[in-house]
């Protein structure tokens, strides 16, 4: 997240009857072997569920901080604040006290920190030109840059970035062009970023797929007085920078723009019995202890569909909702598999022009109206309101008015 001016190094290495629904399944078959000797245990979690962000974890950076940014970081709710269940950070363009542009960055230094371990963050970012979130980890002393860098998630103009900065200031990146992801779709919906750490190695993934392998050694010598940086404590930081060094130019984005955090998580690792939990089609797959709390997050949904529920296919854990995308289970004494099952995701109807705008949705519409498919068939019968078909041509019939064409688009 700060930037300096040494080169980055970069790895190159989704007659039918109306109203019926098509389940489809997506299945990644991975084996692992029962009992493993250690693996994750629950430590902390942040679930954004309060009424007020808990400033016994969370401080603030206050100013124009870094990086040339346009936004000034304010401690004011209109920036940062719980908000249906998860922290928003939102900056605005309202000129506030003289300031353009006001934000948020939210830190835990100087009040909570750690060395090792597993790192989750569930967030929803704003692509647009100017954004520029961010989730990354720095030292608790040491310094900037000896102390050392890792961005477990960075966003701005169209990348995704994965970065991990040694003493030196040398940066090894790995970036994902957010189009090849699903742009705008991608953006929709709600991802998991993952920093597994240890003395070894700190590998960096998004919704469950590895992006970033860095081996600790290659920062040997390279942090404050000649140590390793990666084997000291830090704290993080969640911040929606805008503009300045690489953000892009904000001036065309309509504001607010909005960086959601729905949890962030920490698993330390444990000598005990671990089992393993395999989640198809998502984020969360790992070694845990039994009895720990572990997350499990479908995948993005392919195009046209929508999430329907989880699917056990092995083991006895309990789950909080089978129907929620983003799930907590307690992991049994033996391994667990789970699968995302996604349905069809039906439209409203949408008039192709052919007939009046009063016909949009069938709304509004008065009395029965018959729905048939292009071969004549009847389908189905309604009074008002939506009716929910699958994609595809249909004739729409009121009584004492003309046939109306629809499509229902994905």
């Amino acid at each position: 997240m700060i930037k300096g001016k040494v080169g980055i190094v970069r790895n190159r290495n989704k007659n039918g009857v109306a109203g019926l629904f098509l389940i489809a399944c997506s299945i990644c078959s991975i084996s692992f072997s029962q009992a493993a000797t250690g693996g994750w245990a629950f430590s902390w979690s942040d679930e954004f569920s309060g009424p007020a962000v808990d400033t016994s974890v969370w401080g603030y950076e206050i100013g124009y901080v870094r990086n040339n940014e346009a936004q000034y970081y304010a401690n004011r709710t209109e920036n940062s604040r719980i908000e249906n269940g998860a922290l928003l950070i939102q900056a605005l363009r309202d000129n506030w006290n003289g300031h353009v542009y006001t934000s948020a960055s939210r830190t835990t230094w100087n009040k909570k920190s750690w060395m090792y371990g597993r790192f989750e963050m569930r967030a929803q970012i704003d692509i647009r030109l100017g954004s520029w979130p961010a989730w990354w980890w720095l030292p608790n002393s040491g310094g900037w840059p000896k102390g050392g860098e890792i961005d477990m998630m960075e966003f701005y103009r169209g990348v995704a970035l994965f970065n991990v900065m040694d003493g030196n200031q040398k940066w090894t990146s790995i970036t994902k062009q957010v189009s090849t992801l699903g742009g705008d779709r991608w953006a929709g919906e709600y991802h998991v970023w993952t920093m597994e750490w240890d003395s070894l190695k700190i590998d960096l993934s998004l919704d469950g797929t590895l992006i970033n392998h860095y081996l600790c050694a290659n920062a040997d010598g390279t942090g404050p007085n000649g140590t390793n940086p990666f084997r000291h404590p830090g704290y993080i930081i969640v911040n929606q920078a805008i503009g300045g060094n690489s953000g892009g130019d904000p001036s065309g984005t309509a504001f607010p723009v909005n960086y959601h955090i729905d949890w962030i998580r920490v698993h330390t690792w444990s000598t005990a019995t671990a089992y393993m939990l395999t989640v198809n089609s998502g984020a969360g797959s790992g070694p845990y202890v039994a009895g720990t709390k572990a997350s499990i997050t479908a995948a993005m949904p392919p195009s046209g569909q929508i999430f329907d529920k989880w699917v056990i296919n092995a083991g006895s854990p309990a789950i909080d909702t089978l129907s929620n995308a983003s799930a907590v289970i307690t992991m049994p004494s033996s391994d667990a598999t789970f699968t995302a099952a996604y349905k069809v995701k039906t439209s409203a109807m949408r008039n192709n022009g052919q007939s009046p705008a009063r016909g949009m949705n069938c709304e509004g519409v008065t009395g029965p109206f018959l729905v048939y498919d292009v071969f004549g068939r009847k389908l189905t019968q309604s009074f008002k309101g939506k009716t929910a078909l699958h994609p595809g041509v249909y004739i729409v019939k009121q009584r004492g008015s003309l046939s109306r064409v629809f499509i229902i688009q994905q």
